[in-house]
């Protein structure tokens, strides 16, 4: 996982294409998906954050994620998916398991418009949550960036 300012993107191993995408972007691009490139697309989405438990952990196995917000404030939870149980079993087709609750702590992360997280495979992460007991109506960047399957 990794959690950086928006500005700094470019020093990490992101495709041309996705950052000249990123730059486009502005609060009033239209929700919905956007293909970048070969197996690369992005969703941007609208809504309301909500409370922790509502949030479920989650990951993927063909996609990384690449998360920033164009409006509002939300916290991620995330963690290793080592040691999680499956709350579902993994869809191909949606790229993604969801996760039982663990009983451990989670690290927490806070999406602002000004920085990015990007989540791989071992990463579990829960989206969405409300900051601060406040909740914020956002407008969410996802951009998925397949990865090769051995």
């Amino acid at each position: 996982m990794i959690c950086d300012d928006l500005c700094f993107i470019s020093q990490y191993d992101v495709p041309e294409e996705v950052i000249k995408f990123i730059e486009g972007l502005n609060v009033n691009t239209p929700a919905g998906r956007y293909e970048i490139g070969e197996n690369i697309y992005a969703n941007i989405e609208e809504y309301n954050t909500k409370s922790e438990l509502d949030a479920t952990l989650e990951s993927h196995k063909r996609y990384i994620d690449i998360q920033f917000l164009l409006n509002g404030i939300e916290r991620i939870n995330y963690c290793s998916i080592d040691g999680l149980e499956e709350l579902t079993n993994y869809s191909y087709q949606k790229d993604i398991v969801f996760y039982h609750r663990p009983k451990m702590e989670l690290n927490k992360l806070y999406l602002n418009g000004k920085n990015f997280a990007v989540f791989y495979p071992q990463d579990a992460h829960a989206p969405q949550i409300t900051t601060m007991c406040l909740q914020d109506n956002v407008k969410k960047v996802v951009v998925k960036i397949g990865i090769n399957q051995e």
